[in-house]
């Protein structure tokens, strides 16, 4: 008849723990107060982050349990000269002389080839002569071509300045805590992770 005292339960680990405790409360024995309850908590992911390249450490954006989205900078690699390969990549690419230039080589050269063609039908110029002029329109033709396949070859190059450009800021692949901070500006990376998130 003696009523059981409140005792607040905090439960964590195993059902057999739940099971001790519940037992105990029902025959009125209270935990002791001093007794603490142990409960250890494991991280569903952990990530030890690092990068592919060799470079030394210019700015780090995190700090020792700290968060950290997925996608978030954790550090940044000095890349001076990725930039500056970049900037050349993005003027070539940019640049519209050439195509320009081999576009008006092109209309010019059609224009000869009509005026030829016209000549020819009138018996001023001879077959030879409209050959070499529809020749020169062919030739421009592909010069015309020429451009502007280099021009995707300098695009494709811009794309490889911007993934490598890209390489030396790390990020972070889940959200999460960062547990560790393994290096610190100035230092340099190579075969080492920067950071754990979990």
């Amino acid at each position: 008849s003696d009523a059981v005292p409140s005792v607040p339960i905090v439960i964590c680990g195993s059902p057999i723990t739940f099971f001790l405790l519940a037992l105990a409360v029902s025959s009125g024995e209270a935990a002791p107060a001093n007794q603490p309850l142990m409960c250890l908590i494991q991280p569903s992911k952990i990530a030890e982050v690092g990068t592919s390249v060799t470079g030394v450490i210019e700015e780090m954006r995190v700090e020792r349990g700290g968060y950290v989205k997925k996608g978030g900078v954790i550090a940044v690699l000095r890349n001076d000269v990725e930039r500056a390969a970049l900037n050349v990549a993005k003027s070539k690419a940019q640049a519209e002389a050439d195509v320009q230039a081999a576009t008006a080589g092109l209309a010019y050269a059609r224009q000869r080839l009509a005026r030829g063609v016209e000549l020819f039908n009138k018996k001023f110029i001879s077959e030879q002569a409209l050959d070499q002029t529809r020749t020169e329109a062919e030739v421009a033709e592909q010069k015309l071509a020429q451009a502007h396949e280099q021009r995707r070859i300098w695009q494709r190059e811009m794309g490889l300045a911007q993934s490598q450009l890209a390489q030396r800021t790390i990020v972070s692949p889940i959200s999460g805590i960062v547990a560790e901070r393994y290096l610190s500006v100035g230092e340099r990376v190579e075969d080492r992770s920067v950071a754990r998130v979990v």
